[in-house]
């Protein structure tokens, strides 16, 4: 999770800011920019792409999926794990494979945010147009599109709401910066962000209602949904590590 601007490289832009640029096969780079890149999944985005791909999420991590500590938060961050050569394994010659399902990072792009919280808690959004600019021939296009605009035709409303959520915890304000977590800590927060499959298993045990402090609506309620069981472990790990 990027929380300030520092971590960002690139030239800030706002919302209603018209900025350059149309990707499309006819570019001399195009599918060069799924090559080489830290590609970070947001819980959501794991659970689209294992949907997408017919997997399991235990069979998604195991077989797509890189751990990481983000340094500066100290939180387990997922990424994408990249072929051999560099390259994101979902590109295709024609453009991305699971385009219908492509993780945050990639329908944002060519910006880059930084998240942090607002006075009223809510998480606050900065944006910076990426620093491929000068090297991305996606960005001879006219500044016809404004920052708006391009998130909403990219789809990332559909993402805003989950994305947002877990932004929340991330930036929980009891947090320790950066966060230092045992291995007992650091498998629960990969199992209930990452692995909804295993957590409801474990969600569904007897006491876990009780032993938890959630209470057995709110834990009958997750698990009726993998969104709901990625919301419900959101506010167990929230319960778990910061009481």
């Amino acid at each position: 999770m990027i929380e300030t601007e520092g971590e960002l490289s690139g030239r800030r832009v706002t919302r209603d800011e018209p900025f350059p640029f149309r990707c499309h096969p006819g570019l001399s780079c195009f599918n060069s920019c799924c090559r080489d890149k830290r590609l970070t999944l947001l819980p959501n985005d794991a659970l689209r792409l294992a949907r997408a791909l017919g997997l399991g999420s235990d069979a998604f991590l195991a077989a797509h999926a890189e751990l990481e500590i983000e340094p500066a938060s100290g939180w387990p961050t997922v990424r994408i794990g990249l072929a051999d050569d560099g390259r994101c394994p979902f590109v295709r010659a024609e453009g991305c494979g699971v385009y219908q399902d492509r993780p945050t990072c990639c329908r944002i792009y060519p910006l880059a945010r930084a998240v942090g919280l607002g006075a009223d808690g809510e998480p606050v959004e900065r944006f910076v147009v990426d620093a491929t600019e000068e090297r991305c021939g996606g960005f001879g296009a006219p500044a016809t599109q404004t920052v708006d605009e391009w998130t909403r035709g990219q789809g990332l409303e559909a993402y805003r709401g989950p994305n947002e959520r877990v932004a929340k915890l991330f930036l929980h304000p009891r947090r320790r910066r950066p966060l230092s977590l045992s291995t007992a800590d650091l498998h629960a927060v990969v199992m209930a962000l990452y692995n909804p499959d295993v957590f409801r298993t474990f969600a569904s045990r007897p006491r876990f209602a009780s032993d938890s402090g959630l209470g057995p609506e709110r834990v009958a309620h997750g698990l009726r949904s993998d969104e709901g069981l990625l919301a419900l472990g959101q506010d167990w790990i929230a319960a778990r590590l910061f009481g």
